[in-house]
């Protein structure tokens, strides 16, 4: 019977690794688009970003952003290419959100 815990212990350890690496990067990923959207448009504070739908098969992300100076519009990010495009206007969002929520 004590055999039979050490791989059941090793799958959680293992499972727990994998979803909590996971969470780890998106977070990362998340401070990295509120960072580069304040930076692009010269803002001290971050911007909160919310309202996400992954798209081109997880690889870029939608959502909508707000800036503390009551600023607000929407994003697509590429996590490959690390290209961002704010505004519904630009090419990039045209190209891959407005699919996402129509």
């Amino acid at each position: 019977m004590h055999n039979l815990w050490i791989p059941v212990v090793a799958i959680v350890v293992v499972a727990g690794l994998i979803f909590g690496g996971q969470a780890y990067s998106e977070a990362q990923r998340d401070a990295h688009i509120a960072a580069m959207i304040s930076e692009r448009l010269d803002s001290q504070a971050p911007a909160e970003i919310s309202h996400f739908t992954r798209v081109n098969k997880g690889y870029g992300v939608c959502g909508d952003y707000k800036l503390p100076s009551a600023e607000s519009g929407r994003f697509y990010y590429n996590s490959n290419t690390k290209r961002l495009a704010l505004g519904t206007d630009a090419q990039l969002y045209h190209d891959n959100c407005e699919g996402a929520y129509n």
